[in-house]
């Protein structure tokens, strides 16, 4: 048996499988990315709680089958490949007391346009199975979530790949060791730096050279016109990125394909944000990096520079 992850006392659950009688639901975390919520949902008729933290059943419903309901819900492979788990998400349309339309949303929007957004674009997820004696009864039994026994992970990876329809979304997980399909030698000799600007091999820190900005007139969901200044290091926002901090986008970001400095500040989007954008939508902004030695001497980080440095012959420097 896998080493549960909570227990209420030692080899509680252990006991409790013994029995063969008892009962399981299994619980759904979404760490989004860039600052986004955590979402956790119950494939349960009623809340599931513990640690602290409470997994939902108010909310969209999970069929961990295929969208032909014939494939297994994880599919597990020997060596290096990379295991998959694959399910499907059929947010509700309306709430089934208030009667509210598109109740199941994410940072503000409803979940499947949020989804088609790129809400979930590499988001970490966690399956996990909650076992419990018995499915609580009595008058607090949907007010207090529930505590289980015992909780085992399932399964742990990223969001891979989403197929949106019109009603659900076929959201497919890819285990972890999908990071290791990844081209070796890991330093490839080129011109240009092998580094992404803040990575780790860059050693800078993308929150010293954040600005906030905020949206003025004429903006498009593509193009981005603020108030927003120069960046300090390249000086430029193109090859940069845009994060939302406010407005329907909150959370969202985009790459900038191309900056134009002056008042107001444009900065033109690699896609546009899939919301619209209106004045007064603040953001947050950073420079861009062409990979150049001249551009990494802008951000006084020559040494961390990772491409080919030309070195005259020693005649040639004299």
């Amino acid at each position: 048996m896998k080493v549960p992850i909570y227990e209420t006392s030692a080899d509680a659950l252990k006991a409790l499988l013994a029995t063969r009688s008892f009962v399981f639901a299994d619980l759904y975390t979404f760490n989004t990315t860039n600052g986004g919520p955590v979402l956790r949902y119950a494939a349960a008729d009623l809340n599931i709680g513990y640690s602290g933290n409470t997994w939902v059943h108010d909310g969209p419903a999970f069929d961990q089958g295929s969208d032909e309901g014939g494939s297994p819900r994880g599919h597990w492979k020997i060596g290096l490949d990379v295991d998959t788990w694959t399910v499907t998400v059929a947010p509700r349309p309306f709430h089934p007391v208030t009667g509210a339309a598109e109740p199941d949303q994410i940072a503000g929007q409803p979940w499947i346009q949020a989804v088609r957004g790129g809400a979930l674009d590499g988001a970490a997820v966690a399956v996990d199975r909650a076992y419990l004696a018995a499915w609580p009864t009595g008058a607090n039994a949907f007010s207090v979530p529930a505590t289980p026994i015992g909780v085992i992970n399932i399964f742990t990876g990223r969001v891979a790949n989403v197929d949106i329809g019109r009603s659900h979304v076929g959201i497919t997980i890819n285990a972890l060791t999908h990071l290791l399909d990844a081209s070796f030698p890991r330093n490839v000799y080129q011109a240009p730096c092998a580094r992404t600007l803040f990575d780790a091999g860059c050693q800078l820190v993308a929150s010293s050279f954040a600005v906030n900005g905020t949206v003025t007139a004429g903006s498009t969901p593509g193009v981005i016109r603020s108030n927003v200044s120069a960046p300090a290091g390249s000086g430029t926002y193109a090859l940069g990125r845009i994060v939302m901090t406010s407005g329907a986008n909150a959370t969202f970001q985009r790459s900038v394909r191309a900056y134009t400095a002056g008042a107001p500040a444009v900065l033109t989007l690699l896609d546009p944000f899939s919301f619209p954008v209106a004045v007064g939508d603040t953001f947050t902004a950073y420079p861009g990096c062409d990979k150049q030695e001249t551009t990494c001497g802008l951000f006084g980080n020559g040494a961390n520079y990772g491409g080919q440095k030309y070195i005259p012959a020693p005649e040639m420097a004299a």
